[in-house]
């Protein structure tokens, strides 16, 4: 991350504790010739007056900067004696002294480290100053950039003013360099972010693990959920059990449960969705249907419905239990309040009616009659065989 402060404070840090005169006369001839050529050159604080700054320009000289230049939005505080600060020829007074500017010194660095921020794709920190239409103005190192409102954050910003004096990082994505204009944007930054602790929240889940999150859009397709930094998706079939599903809106808070992760992504294909599930955090009341009435157990109630798809009857229960036209005879007339008996084939996953055959039962019923039917006749007795008369 490129910072202009952090420049000043290494440049003044790297200054040299003692100089030989060979050092020092090249310094003053250094100082003397940017100065005249109107360039950044650093001098050291000599003197802190109550409106201005003195600062040693070689040859005996002095030059002068507007204390305000050190203590405006501009920088951070006046600075004390003996320490280097950026100054830039501004002109000369009546009587022979230099005039010197830190404020201008300090937009040239601060264009230098746009320039090469730029370049490098690297962030930028600054300081919003003020709520424009249309964005914000940031001041970046003492250069003021323009942050579109559309790129101020991840949503929406509802209340303009309370960005006003907040530090924010940012990319640069346009510079014109005659105009010295720069175009900002924190959205590129926060959607960084948000990136690097997605990767590293999905790189931890474990699929069954239980998660909170919040609903961000609920929906007849699916639901979207955040889950801390990363969003899953909830597919309709995994939002409740059965075909009624539960009512949800955004905002609102619940436990999901870690389905399946995404694979890592492929170039030139799109990236897999995390997906979660709400209905597998509840109990299928299919298991305590089938618990009831497992398969094989013989049911009876009386016909609700009968119609092409299959036959409907209620149980004592009130339960509703459905035998499909495959598993009903096509030979009999089956009339609503008819009594019916079938036997439990399973359960239905979306209506939870019990499925049965009426077939299967009539099949079970005729080998028990055709069993009966066939039955040895039971051994005589004595009394049978000494009185052949009796056996009838």
């Amino acid at each position: 991350m490129v910072n202009q402060d952090d420049d000043l404070e290494q440049d003044e840090a790297e200054a040299p504790a003692e100089e030989s005169m060979e050092a020092l006369l090249a310094q003053q001839a250094s100082v003397t010739e940017k100065l005249a050529g109107h360039k950044v050159t650093w001098v050291k604080v000599i003197q802190v007056t109550k409106d201005q700054v003195l600062v040693d320009v070689g040859e005996k000289k002095e030059g002068v900067v507007a204390l305000s230049e050190f203590t405006g939005e501009a920088a951070k505080a006046a600075p004390a004696v003996g320490q280097r600060v950026p100054v830039i020829l501004a002109g000369k007074r009546q009587d022979g002294a230099v005039v010197l500017s830190h404020r201008r010194a300090r937009v040239e660095l601060g264009w230098e480290a746009i320039i090469k921020a730029h370049k490098e794709k690297a962030r930028v920190r600054g300081i919003v100053k003020s709520a424009i239409k249309g964005g914000f103005l940031v001041d970046v190192g003492g250069v003021t950039g323009f942050l579109p409102a559309s790129l101020a954050d991840l949503r929406p910003v509802r209340n303009a003013a309370k960005m006003v004096n907040t530090g924010v990082r940012c990319y640069i994505i346009e510079l014109n360099e005659a105009k010295k204009q720069a175009v900002l944007s924190r959205k590129a930054v926060l959607e960084e972010e948000v990136g690097k602790r997605r990767d590293k929240l999905i790189d931890e889940l474990k699929p069954g693990e239980v998660r909170i999150g919040r609903i961000v859009n609920a929906s007849p397709t699916g639901i979207v959920v955040d889950i801390g930094g990363a969003e899953g998706f909830v597919r309709p079939a995994d939002v409740a059990w059965g075909a009624a599903q539960a009512s949800y809106q955004r905002g609102d808070k619940l436990r999901v449960k870690v389905l399946s992760k995404p694979a890592p992504a492929e170039p030139g294909k799109p990236e897999q969705p995390l997906y979660l599930g709400i209905k597998q955090l509840m109990p299928n009341p299919a298991d305590a249907i089938r618990k009831k009435y497992p398969p094989k157990t013989v049911v009876r109630g009386k016909i609700s419905e009968a119609g092409p798809a299959g036959v409907k009857f209620v149980l004592d229960d009130k339960r509703v239990a459905f035998s499909p036209a495959a598993e009903c005879d096509p030979e009999a007339a089956y009339r609503a309040g008819d009594p019916v008996s079938a036997i439990v084939t399973g359960v239905s996953p979306s209506t939870f009616e019990l499925v049965v055959s009426i077939n299967k039962f009539e099949e079970v019923r005729d080998r028990k009659r055709l069993a009966q039917y066939l039955k040895a006749p039971p051994p005589l007795t004595l009394g049978q065989v000494l009185s052949p008369d009796k056996r009838d």
